[in-house]
């Protein structure tokens, strides 16, 4: 599968470190791009809860290389969530360590484990 199409984040230091860490500790994924496919395929929260902490000027870009069937899929997701695709990659890192952090469900759909509650 030829991934032509390309897209970006800008995240806080904190979860730029929390992807690359958690995902070499639970071997889950090698590189932050691929922690970050891994939560939207994994992890669909009722709502997204925002990164009051970010700011662009500290941030840390991440660039996503994706296929046309997961650009059409995140496109979906960005539209059912109605922010940008750069706006639905930083909120879902953040809602998705939150939820791990403070054990909290997030609209309903998973426990602190990322399990259907």
């Amino acid at each position: 599968m030829k991934k032509k199409n390309e897209i970006w984040t800008v995240v806080s230091p904190k979860m730029h470190s929390l992807l690359k860490e958690y995902a070499q500790q639970n071997q889950l994924a090698s590189t932050r791009a691929k922690m970050i496919m891994y939560i939207l395929y994994h992890f669909q929260p009722e709502q997204l809860l925002e990164d009051y902490t970010f700011q662009s000027r500290l941030g840390k870009m991440i660039n996503i290389k994706v296929s046309d069937a997961e650009l059409s899929y995140i496109q979906g997701l960005a539209k059912k969530y109605n922010v940008t695709i750069s706006r639905l990659l930083r909120n879902i890192v953040y809602t998705y360590f939150y939820t791990l952090d403070k054990g909290e469900i997030v609209g309903g759909l998973i426990d602190a484990n990322c399990e259907k509650a």
